[in-house]
């Protein structure tokens, strides 16, 4: 399989995706990793002409990995640390798989860039020191992550009173919760992180009426033309240097998001080509 059933002639390029069929210890529904495998079948569907963006980024060429199958947090992260490193020079898109992934990423872009910060899109804030006796669980990505980078987290509506505390007094990390989420203040945020962005999202940063199929749905998330927004903005001031797309669980009637999240990396595909970094 391809991505998008693309010819062979477009199978090796700029764009790189990384299936990582990896859950561990997840807190409520289960499934994620099914998601990469229901993102990549609903990608043949998609058109290879962005409308929105006016360019057709599979020119470029769009190369599928093998999935990553692992079981265990230490080598889940090894591994995709150790899959990251041998694709320098290349625009890389995690498919998740649960959010814990994003500690691997990260940490094999740290191997392929110097200082960068990390922009994610989730529900939960994930600033927890451990989860089921773990630091590498999906409830803690962005506290390690805020260990060496600094950290805007946008879409937040559920924490822990003590991560709220960790945040409140850690100067490196910023966030905008969902309901109080304008572009005006994301552009605020922009200029005190690094020049070299990496963005995680994950799924649950969604409303549920439009994204159901995610391990701990929560009311009042963005909906599409939001989410878009907020790419555009970001990718217009930043060097965007990979991403990752996390937390989908494809289990009832779930064909609708699985394509919307395909068609969601090809956006962020459309606007890496349009970028001027």
């Amino acid at each position: 399989m391809t991505w998008m059933n693309l010819p062979q002639e477009f199978v090796q390029g700029k764009f790189v995706v990384l299936p990582i069929e990896y859950e561990h210890n997840v807190t409520y529904g289960k499934g994620a990793s099914l998601g990469s495998s229901a993102i990549i079948n609903a990608s043949k569907h998609l058109e290879y002409y962005d409308e929105q963006f006016e360019c057709e980024p599979f020119e470029q060429g769009i190369e599928l990995l093998e999935p990553l199958h692992v079981t265990e947090p230490e080598e889940m992260v090894s591994k995709v640390s150790d899959t990251i490193q041998q694709h320098k020079n290349k625009f890389i898109i995690g498919l998740g798989g649960d959010h814990a992934v994003t500690i691997g990423m990260v940490k094999g872009m740290e191997q392929l860039h110097d200082d960068f910060s990390v922009i994610i899109l989730d529900a939960h804030a994930d600033f927890r020191d451990s989860w089921n006796n773990s630091a590498f669980n999906h409830a803690c990505v962005s506290k390690q992550v805020s260990k060496k980078h600094s950290v805007l987290m946008v879409g937040v509506r559920s924490m822990d009173i003590d991560e709220k505390k960790s945040i409140d007094n850690n100067n490196n990390v910023h966030i905008i919760k969902s309901y109080d989420f304008t572009l005006d203040k994301l552009q605020e945020i922009l200029p005190k992180l690094k020049q070299k962005i990496y963005i995680s999202i994950d799924v649950d940063v969604f409303d549920p009426s439009f994204m159901r199929n995610t391990g701990t749905p929560e009311p009042d998330g963005f909906q599409w033309k939001t989410s878009i927004n907020i790419l555009k903005t970001i990718f217009a001031q930043k060097k965007v240097i990979g991403c990752d797309v996390v937390e989908f669980a494809p289990q009832i009637n779930y064909d609708a998001e699985a394509y919307s999240l395909a068609k969601l990396v090809y956006k962020m595909m459309a606007l890496h080509s349009k970028s001027n970094f």
